[in-house]
């Protein structure tokens, strides 16, 4: 069966409920149009297992529901009493929230429930739910803001008295159909007109599924001309009040109809989009999805679709199906298995062929072996000459029915010695040369080594030490199990031993001192270098020397590193411990006066840790001195000595000479000149006799020239002069001083 027919839903439409329809049968426009449906097209015979290509035409009488057409459509209304009753005697109120039995698209929006109105509205606003409905609407002309008639179907919208009891009147709602094409019915039936209760209204509005379309049944609106102005609404309004659809002439306006019916199309830009997925009926199995399908059954089968279109503001099944019939022939199915029998030189493949056919007749078979050759044997034997990867084609053929199987058959078996080294192909004597095998196929191979040193090895070695440096040979022979051989060979290469080592002049200097160095290395040292401990570095520099600014009583690190080809570096230290230069500073040459100055402390505290040796013989580091003279102290860091000296003069003392010459040459022109010959006088008088006891000169300056040999102006001969001196001293120390003079000219 290619296309359900209208008859037959219309048939489906009245089995629906029996009991209903048998007192007043539903009319025969369910559905009223259908939402979308399709039509399946293509081959639906698989010839071989060829498989059939199919393809849907879908089509739909969807539009959008921003805009809506109003037409009068024959009146044949549905039930007028439905299984839900609802405002039994109550009016001028909005009903609880009634759920749809299916979605509905309303002005762009969807919706699953809805309120009805004791004055003759269906609203989608479920929030006016149990409150108030307006019923003076003199004056309102749609679209009209306001909750009465905002997102209402008006069927018609008009002041009816729900509360007055009237034999036979009845608000009620109920569902018909089947889905797709499920419809709710809700009908105001025999409802006193409000002030007029001896006319009534009957009207019902029809919500059809999937197509939304919108139907007003009218089987008697009377005329109360004396109330609310006469004034009633048909037809739909938005959410907002800003856009309605009205039956012509019945927009506020004083109007009555009998046995009439209107119809409100959504009739916005038809913008549908389809999904498909193609279903085989006898299995159940999803074959694919899109407009397309391209199927390979194996047995005659059924295949529909499951198709949804999608609206402007929902997803809907499709109200109109197709099925078609896939018819299968026979067929060829080509197929075979293989052995090898491997060998050096050739192999040999035997086929054994495992194809089938159903049509009935004498298969016939073609094989390419993928080296230029072929058969037409059913199970062949072939030779292959070289290894390589083929491509083995059979095409089976019977009455017209052809297949072809492909097989690819590796007879790659090389045997291929080879070997990895390493990390590196060079070591250094003494560390392990690590080789393993990478041949193929590794575990199908026996392995022989030779080393380059006479050593010879059998299986998967862990390494080779080598006792003296040089080059070598490596050597690799493997073995198949097949007696295939095949050998592999690298050099490496073993390099000699570092050897760096110096010796110092000294390991105990003073600042600025210079170190010898004398280095001892390997010849085949690449480089080497000297590090000093103090930033200074030099490279390739053979028996250097050093001297160093600063001192390190710790030791400075002094390391000579030698580079090797392969060898890692090889570094000796050793440690130079550099000494300062003691500071020494006695102090500037001083004065002693006994019994004023008292003993005088000289002492080095710059270099507590240093050694000394005074010339007094004492080795502290300070030493007591009462006299005076000229001392000197030697400080040593180790080797490093520094000398300082100082002058201890007296003081508070009188030298008297026992001569003098006053002849002019200025060499002892006079007798005792104070500032030359005494110290730390505080008094002083000086009396000079002659032989004869005579004075001859007399003073009393402490800091005068004395005598110069002359009596009132008078050179005096030659001869002796007695002295008598009276002198007192800064440390208040008395002295007469009595004695002799020789004046010589």
């Amino acid at each position: 069966m290619r296309n359900i027919s209208l008859v037959v839903l219309l048939a489906l439409c009245l089995l629906f409920n029996p009991e209903r329809s048998m007192s007043q049968p539903p009319p025969p426009n369910c559905p009223p149009s259908y939402s979308a449906g399709y039509t399946i097209i293509g081959d639906s015979v698989s010839f071989c297992l060829d498989g059939v290509n199919l393809s849907i035409i879908p089509s739909s009488t969807l539009n959008s529901t921003d805009s809506y057409s109003v037409n009068s459509i024959p009146y044949n209304p549905y039930p007028w009493v439905g299984a839900n009753a609802i405002l039994v005697g109550i009016d001028d109120i909005w009903s609880g929230v009634v759920p749809l039995p299916f979605p509905f698209c309303f002005f762009g929006q969807k919706y699953n429930s809805v309120v009805i109105g004791a004055n003759g509205q269906v609203g989608f606003d479920v929030s006016q739910a149990g409150m108030f409905n307006a019923w003076a609407s003199n004056g309102w002309v749609a679209p009209n803001n306001n909750a009465a008639m905002n997102n209402t179907i008006m069927a018609p919208y008009q002041d009816v008295n729900p509360g007055v009891i009237y034999a036979g009147s009845n608000i009620t709602w109920d569902i018909y159909g089947q889905a797709p094409c499920r419809y709710m019915v809700i009908s105001w039936d025999s409802i006193p007109m409000f002030s007029c209760s001896s006319m009534l209204n009957s009207a019902q509005v029809v919500l059809f599924e999937s197509t939304y379309l919108i139907d007003i049944n009218i089987k008697e609106k009377p005329l109360c001309s004396t109330w609310n102005g006469g004034v009633a609404h048909e037809g739909i309004q938005n959410a907002t009040g800003t856009v309605a659809f009205m039956v012509p002439g019945r927009n506020g306006t004083t109007w009555q109809a009998t046995n009439d019916s209107y119809r409100f199309t959504p009739s916005g830009t038809q913008t549908v989009n389809f999904n498909y997925t193609w279903i085989d009926v006898n299995t159940g199995a999803v074959l694919g999805t899109g407009p397309t399908l391209s199927y390979f059954p194996t047995t005659n089968t059924q295949v529909t679709v499951q198709m949804t279109a999608i609206t402007d503001c929902d997803t809907i099944q499709a109200a109109l199906n197709d099925t078609i019939n896939i018819i299968v022939t026979g067929n060829v199915t080509a197929d075979f298995n293989y052995e090898v029998h491997l060998g050096c030189d050739e192999d040999t493949v035997i086929f054994t062929n495992t194809s089938t056919s159903s049509v009935g007749g004498v298969p016939l078979y073609q094989w390419d072996f993928g080296d230029l050759s072929g058969s037409t044997a059913t199970s062949p034997t072939h030779i292959y000459a070289d290894q390589n990867t083929y491509s083995v084609r059979l095409i089976a053929s019977d009455n017209g029915c052809i297949d072809t199987m492909i097989k690819v058959i590796d007879l790659n078996h090389p045997i291929n010695a080879a070997f990895a080294v390493g990390p590196n192909d060079s070591i250094c004597l003494g560390d392990n040369m690590v080789a393993s095998s990478v041949s193929t196929p590794l575990l199908f191979l026996t392995h022989d080594w030779t080393w380059g040193d006479g050593a010879t090895t059998t299986g998967n070695p862990s390494g080779h030490i080598y006792a003296t440096p040089g080059v070598y040979t490596i050597n690799l022979t493997v073995t198949d199990t097949l007696g295939c051989v095949d050998t592999s060979s690298m050099q490496v290469f073993v390099d000699n031993p570092p050897f760096v080592d110096f010796i110092t002049s000294d390991d105990n200097v003073c600042i600025g001192d210079p170190v010898f160095f004398s280095d001892t290395m390997a010849p085949f040292t690449q480089s080497f270098t000297w590090d000093f401990g103090d930033g200074s570095t030099l490279n390739n520099i053979h028996n250097p020397s050093h001297s160093w600014a600063n001192p390190n009583t710790a030791g400075y690190t002094v390391s000579l590193t030698g580079y090797y080809l392969i060898c890692p570096p090889m570094t000796v230290t050793k440690n130079i411990i550099v000494n300062d230069y003691p500071s020494v500073n006695l102090g500037d040459d001083t004065t002693i006066c006994p019994g004023i100055t008292g003993a005088i402390t000289l002492a080095d505290l710059n270099n507590p840790s240093a050694t000394f040796l005074w010339n007094t013989g004492e080795t502290s580091n300070s030493i007591t001195v009462t006299q005076p003279g000229h001392y000197w102290v030697m400080a040593s860091n180790g080797d490093c000595t520094t000398t300082d000296s100082i002058w201890i003069m007296r003081d508070c003392y009188l030298n008297i000479p026992n001569s003098f010459s006053p002849n002019g040459d200025g060499l002892n022109d006079y007798f005792l000149p104070r500032e030359l010959l005494s110290s730390g006088l505080k008094t002083f008088k000086m009396n000079l006799f002659n032989r004869w006891g005579e004075l001859v000169f007399t003073t009393d300056k402490i800091d005068g020239r004395g005598w110069d040999g002359k009596l009132n102006g008078v050179n005096q001969p030659m001869g002796v002069f007695v002295y008598v001196i009276e002198a007192e001293f800064i440390n208040n120390v008395r002295k007469n001083y009595t004695g002799n003079v020789t004046l010589i000219r």
